[in-house]
């Protein structure tokens, strides 16, 4: 039995050692913003196609509570197809496109009149503010051409910030950092921004943001013209929301596996990349992306449980006194970022007598700040994930084994919401059962005792054992669009049946 996990986690970490983009699912949003603003790009046909057979019964694309981006998104692409006259449409008929694009303007016209869904605020995803107006003005200029009443945006939308920032770019400024992975805000007209590209690649590993930069088809030598060849011919033509990031990928799947005792063998090139990649602020997620507190604590420790000593004085960059930060000076603090940093702080203190003088008093404050955000119900919740499994999973994991005495209670209290929030058709999940979902809920309870674990392991087996993790899985992972990165859930999953198989 145990030779079969550490197979499977092998090949897992095998795989994603020769995939230079992390396996994410599809999304309709970034596949929307190539058919709409670069029908050039190869695969253009795979992405229209695509568009066209995922709107489902309802009119909207994607599973209820995660279609508003994407069915914006898809809709402007599909009445921008019925705009132009571009060859590389043809491969569905106009009525076809037509029809799709008159039900998904239908649903959207519902979520944003007076009293609509969606009329008081857009799910919140990141730049929403600013992607919102920037589709809706989109569709507006449709139906303004058209003749038909315009939309009215939802509440919380920053138009005058975008106004700016479009003319910003026109007058050849850059945007601010944090914004390169939208840059196709400032989409709509003009020539390529004139300033040298920044990247070695991508704009800030984003496809939509890519093309938003070139905004035309680009020079054979182009490296954001290679950037987005390369994706999408390994796709299949389809494109996730990120590309790559291979490093949180491999940096999650590695954590998973020490946490809970699944054996396995890191492919040597991972860890060498890992550590050439490091820098003074640390790590990013993949080339060209910012690099960020949460990604570098999941590398370090990965590194440090594999026999590498890498330095945390980058790591540090983020300390703000009591809690790490993703980026410097974010408006909301993410407890999952800092189960891990206590995971690796932890760590780091109990195999180095000689740094527990600095360490020790930061590992401290940081355990107090996570303590400090479990909520009444026992959970804890993080805007980096829909569900509050993974945020309690991650506080569960550093504080059971780092957090003291002081965090015996909160994990009792965590261990008992899990046990109460599992549905009466077995499994977990906060909309419905999911894998991955089951599967966290699986990992919070190895810390727990009593007979209501092992129960609780019985309802799990079966929906861990389906293993429904590909490409149809509910995305719960949140940047511009919700996503799901398949290989860590699939890690999660293993790791789960690993822990009931241990338990029997």
């Amino acid at each position: 039995m145990t030779d079969d996990f550490r197979a499977a986690a092998n090949k897992m970490l095998e795989d994603s050692a020769a995939d230079p983009w992390a396996w994410l699912t599809p999304s309709v949003y970034e596949c929307a913003r190539l058919v709409s603003d670069a029908p050039w790009l190869g695969g253009h046909a795979e992405r229209l196609r695509f568009l066209c057979a995922g709107q489902g019964a309802d009119g909207a694309w994607g599973q209820d509570g995660f279609a508003f981006n994407g069915t914006l998104s898809a809709t402007e692409a599909l009445l921008a197809v019925l705009a132009r006259n571009e060859p590389a449409d043809d491969v569905v008929s106009r009525d076809r496109v037509r029809e799709i694009a008159t039900r998904g303007l239908a649903v959207i016209r519902d979520w944003l009149a007076p009293g609509g869904r969606y009329a008081g605020g857009a799910p919140v995803t990141i730049g929403v503010e600013l992607i919102v107006p920037m589709l809706v003005d989109r569709l507006n200029g449709h139906l303004d051409r058209a003749g038909l009443p315009r939309l009215a945006p939802p509440a919380g939308c920053a138009i005058d910030r975008l106004a700016q920032l479009r003319q910003d770019a026109e007058d050849g400024k850059p945007l601010p950092d944090d914004l390169w992975h939208a840059w196709e805000i400032a989409t709509p007209a003009g020539p390529p921004w004139p300033a040298p590209h920044p990247y070695a690649g991508s704009v800030s590993c984003s496809p939509a943001g890519t093309a938003g930069w070139l905004r035309e088809a680009p020079a054979p030598d182009s490296p954001a013209g290679r950037f987005l060849d390369g994706l999408q011919r390994d796709r299949g033509g389809l494109v996730p929301v990120a590309a790559p990031i291979d490093l949180f990928e491999q940096a999650w799947m590695l954590n998973t596996f020490v946490w809970h005792g699944v054996g396995h063998d890191c492919p040597e090139i991972v860890l060498d990349r890992m550590e050439a990649e490091l820098g003074e602020y640390g790590i990013a997620g993949g080339k060209d992306l910012t690099v960020d507190g949460d990604d570098t604590a999941a590398v370090l420790n990965a590194l440090l449980c594999h026999g590498r000593e890498p330095s945390l004085d980058g790591l540090m960059k983020y300390w703000t006194g009591d809690h790490f930060e993703i980026y410097p000076g974010e408006p909301v603090s993410s407890p999952a970022t800092n189960g891990h940093t206590i995971g690796l702080l932890g760590r780091y203190v109990a195999e180095r007598q000689e740094v527990r003088e600095r360490f020790e008093p930061v590992l401290r404050r940081n355990v107090d700040w996570l303590l400090d955000q479990q909520d009444d119900s026992g959970s804890w919740t993080d805007f980096w994930h829909c569900s509050p499994y993974y945020a309690t999973v991650c506080a569960v994991e550093a504080l059971s084994v780092y957090g003291g005495g002081r965090s015996a209670e909160a994990v009792r209290r965590a261990v008992e919401w899990t046990l109460e929030t599992r549905q009466e058709s077995g499994g977990w999940g906060v909309r419905w059962v999911t894998a991955e979902e089951t599967a966290y809920a699986t990992l919070i309870l190895r810390a727990g005792s009593g007979p209501g674990i092992a129960e609780a392991f019985d309802a799990a087996e079966p929906v861990l054992r389906n293993e429904v993790v590909d490409e149809t899985i509910t995305p719960l992972w949140l940047v511009k669009d919700f996503f799901s990165p398949i290989r860590v859930v699939r890690a999660a999953v293993l790791a789960a049946r690993h822990t009931i198989a241990r338990a029997r």
